[in-house]
């Protein structure tokens, strides 16, 4: 029971995801991505910490585990995710996406070794059509004239600190409540955008109600419930499982930004997408 309600749950959040992405792509025509991310971690974090002081979650730690918190939360929703958004805003919501199902094979591998989950050939499998899939997307050069190599480089890099942050939330829920991981590496977050404050501020001021309503819903659906989902997925069936369910979330954002943005598909983007899907499919339920 515990482990399809952590598939059901892994899979409701890659559709929050997938919906935010389309968002977020509307809302960097008048927002940068560095201020998207910083405004939506203070918006989440406006929710989730009042709620764990409420259900007198507040833990009494070591201060390791404070700086391994924060580090998490830095790395992870502040850097990691900006870097996404500035790849995404070169490479178009479809493409940007589907280049992150590489982060579910590093984060089998790496929880394998350091936390000791394990790996099979199903996983194996789902991982070769996977890394098929991204090589396919990659070689779009001869039809459509390539992807912007630097969008290609800062989503890799991203999904490299994603990867990290995941397996030290795996390792950190496995003795705490999600609600209480998720706020505190929201939170976190935040204090790696400080450096750019006053750059962001100038930005923040011109911003139209409009724009920070839609920052707003962006906030809501994929920082706040999207990542709760996740984080308790991933106490219900590990990262190793909860992560490649996930990544469900780049074939959704590619239909629904086809669909809403018109942005271009190929022959090879749909390729893509299906072997994505197979091998996704082969992790999270043989897996």
């Amino acid at each position: 029971m515990n482990f399809a309600l952590g598939v059901i749950l892994a899979f409701s959040a890659a559709f929050t995801w997938a919906l935010t992405s389309v968002l977020s792509k509307v809302s960097m025509r008048r927002v940068s991505p560095l201020t998207l991310n910083f405004l939506r971690l203070v918006i989440a974090s406006g929710f989730y910490l009042p709620l764990i002081i409420y259900l007198n979650l507040i833990p009494s730690k070591g201060i390791m585990w404070w700086v391994i918190v924060v580090f998490s939360g830095i790395i992870g929703f502040m850097i990691g995710d900006w870097l996404f958004l500035e790849g995404m805003k070169l490479l178009g919501v479809s493409r940007a996406n589907m280049l992150t199902t590489l982060h579910p094979i590093i984060t089998m591998v790496l929880a394998h070794y350091l936390l000791g989950r394990p790996l099979n050939a199903y996983l194996f499998l789902g991982a070769g059509l996977i890394i098929l899939a991204v090589l396919l997307l990659l070689s779009e050069k001869s039809e459509s004239g390539g992807i912007n190599a630097r969008g290609v480089l800062l989503v890799v890099v991203a999904e490299l600190l994603w990867t990290i942050a995941i397996l030290i939330t795996d390792w950190l829920v496995s003795n705490e409540p999600p609600v209480l991981i998720a706020a505190l590496r929201i939170s976190s977050g935040i204090l790696g955008g400080l450096p750019f404050l006053p750059k962001m501020w100038r930005e923040i001021r011109k911003l139209r109600l409009g724009d920070m309503g839609l920052v707003f819903v962006i906030s809501l659906l994929g920082t706040i419930v999207g990542q709760y989902l996740f984080i308790k997925s991933i106490s219900l069936v590990s990262s190793t499982v909860a992560t490649p369910v996930t990544e469900s979330t780049p074939i959704m954002a590619s239909l629904l930004a086809v669909v809403f943005l018109r942005e271009k598909i190929t022959s090879k983007l749909v390729a893509s997408m299906m072997l994505s899907f197979i091998g996704i499919l082969i992790i999270g339920v043989l897996g």
